[in-house]
Formats: C-alpha cells, structure tokens, sequence
C-alpha cells in the first residue's frame, strides 16, 4: 500500500499567508496585522514564523473566522476556549490536546515527526507551536488540515497543497456518489488479496457479501480517479486516502443511511457482529455526557484502526444515540454546533 506523499508545512503555511494577502504587498498585510515591519516577506520566505495562536488572533483582522474553522474540526462543541480567549496560546492548546483524543503523545509525536516532549509542552500550553507546526499537529491529529484551511481559503489554490487536495475530493466525491467503492478499495489491503493467488471479481464480491457488478463498477471508478492500477493482473492501490465526508450535511447523512442500511440487512440475516440496543430513561445533561463518552470511544477507535498493523478484516461502525422522546432533540444545540 502507498501511503499519500507528506506535506510539506513550511511550503504549506509560507502558501497560506501569500494566499491571504491576496493583492495587497507583503508590506501592506504587514501594517493590517499591527507590524510596523515587513514580517509577511520573512514569513513567506521562510525565514521566521509566528506562533499558530499569535497569527490566528492576528489573523481576525483579516475576517478570518477562527471559531467556526477550529469548532468545526471539534466534535464536542467548542470547549477548548471556554476558559480561555478564542485563539489564546491555552485556548489551542486545549484544542490540539483534545483534538487528539486517546492517541498517546508518543505516539502523535512519531506521526507528526516531532520531539514527544515539545508536543506535551505544546499541549499543555508551556510552549507555543510555530505556524507550520500547528499544521503539523492538526494533521498527525486528525487527518484533517485540508479541511480545516478550507473553511480560510480554496485548496486548490495552495500550490504546496493541491495535488493532496484534489486526491481527497475525488475520494471524497466516490464516497458520496458509490458507497461501495471505499469497501471495495479497503478488500484490496487485504493480505489474502495482495499476498495469496490472484483474485477474480467474484472473491471481492463474496468477501463483501455484494453482486459482481457492484464490485466491477467500484473498481472501474477506482481506476478512473487513479487510486489503483492493474498490474500482473492484480489490482494495486496508488494511494489510500482518509476522508472526512461531514463537509456536505445533506451527503453524509445519505452517506450515514446507506451504512445503517447495510448493518441492517446484515443483522436481519443473523451474521455474526455488535448488534445491540438500550433504551433508557436520563437527564439531559446525563444524556450529553453519554454523547461525550460515545465521541471519546470513536476517538479510542479510530487511533486502534490508523495503528493497526493487521490487513485481515474490514470493519463496518455504525451507532446511534439520540433522545427518542423528545420532539426538540436534547442533543440538537450540540450536534449541530459542529456541523
């Protein structure tokens, strides 16, 4: 399996600055951020970086809507600058240290190729990451710093970002569009795929418990938007991407609906797996925090499955939780406070 090429932050932050002045001179978005010298020139030649939270609280000036970008990437509301000023060097710390979730700083510290003692002071907000190393962060993180530069400014207009930007939307597009293509793609990670004799439609087909044509039509998407390629009969993967498909609220809870609908039809049919359900009478507030443990236990999983070093099963996750008896759902405000 080839993994995507890396970024390259400092390319990445020097684009994101030169794309926000936009047509003013590096002078002139200098003085709009309160600098009396040329600093935009020394950031966009690399040569210094502000801190991630200096530029961001400066950055307002510039219309940027720090809180919306940074809640949105939160999936629990926005409590990492309830104590602390929005883009305050505690409030991003707070940020990046919940961002992580259960991964362990060790751990984030080798995805992020960084000193695991100047990410723990980074996230207990002793030290104060540069611009690029925010960026960094975010990514080992979460996977999502396209998406969060996204809600600033157009990708495909970072040059130090666009090709990873375009490969996460044609995936992202496949996702929406043809479900099946991503389940499809994971069959091909298999060790029995990719180490054992060579595999016809049919063995993804069964292995997926899905017709020939669904597999044939995944495949040939798949090839069209050059994630794999056939090589010595096989099908080999040029990349793997993880996408984040909550950008579209109205297809990714289509999205979320074919998933349920296939867990369904599996439990209907009496297959083994987590089948299960609870009903039970609780405050409001008792119910958030069960939303909260719920987003912690998806956090824990997802570091397990990035981690995982196995490629013999393709699991499939789905979960509800909602207040059934309330005609204004309890955890409505929450929910969609981070959409």
């Amino acid at each position: 399996m080839m993994m995507p090429e890396q970024l390259d932050y400092e390319a990445l932050a020097a684009d994101f600055v030169r794309i926000l002045r936009g047509k003013r001179s590096q002078m002139g978005l200098s003085r709009a951020l309160g600098y009396r010298s040329n600093i935009v020139y020394r950031w966009e030649s690399r040569q210094c970086w502000p801190t991630a939270a200096l530029f961001l609280a400066r950055a307002r000036k510039l219309d940027l809507d720090v809180d919306a970008a940074l809640g949105a990437l939160f999936p629990r509301g926005v409590p990492w600058h309830a104590q602390h000023g929005p883009a305050s060097p505690l409030a991003l710390a707070a940020f990046l240290d919940g961002l992580r979730g259960g991964t362990p700083i060790g751990e984030l510290a080798r995805t992020a190729g960084v000193n695991r003692f100047t990410v723990s002071r980074w996230l207990k907000g002793s030290a104060q990451p540069r611009l690029p190393d925010f960026f960094r962060l975010v990514e080992a993180a979460s996977r999502r710093l396209l998406d969060l530069l996204s809600h600033w400014v157009k990708p495909e207009r970072l040059p130090s970002a666009r090709s990873h930007w375009q490969r996460l939307e044609r995936a992202r597009r496949l996702a929406y569009e043809q479900p099946w293509t991503h389940a499809v793609l994971r069959v091909l990670q298999l060790g029995d795929y990719r180490e054992g004799a060579l595999r016809d439609t049919r063995w993804i087909a069964d292995r997926l418990g899905v017709t020939t044509a669904e597999v044939e039509r995944g495949l040939s998407e798949l090839q069209g938007s050059g994630q794999i390629v056939k090589e010595g009969g096989r099908w080999r993967s040029q990349s793997i991407e993880r996408v984040n498909t909550g950008q579209d609220a109205q297809r990714s809870n289509a999205l979320k609906l074919h998933w349920t609908n296939v867990a369904l039809q599996r439990a209907a049919s009496g297959e083994p797996g987590s089948f299960g359900y609870s009903l039970f009478e609780v405050s409001r507030s008792d119910l958030r925090k069960l939303m909260a443990l719920h987003v912690d236990y998806v956090r824990s999983m997802q570091h397990i499955v990035s981690n995982s070093r196995g490629t013999e099963c393709i699991g499939l996750y789905c979960a509800q939780l909602f207040d059934l008896a309330a005609r204004d759902n309890a955890l409505a405000p929450e929910v969609e406070a981070r959409r």
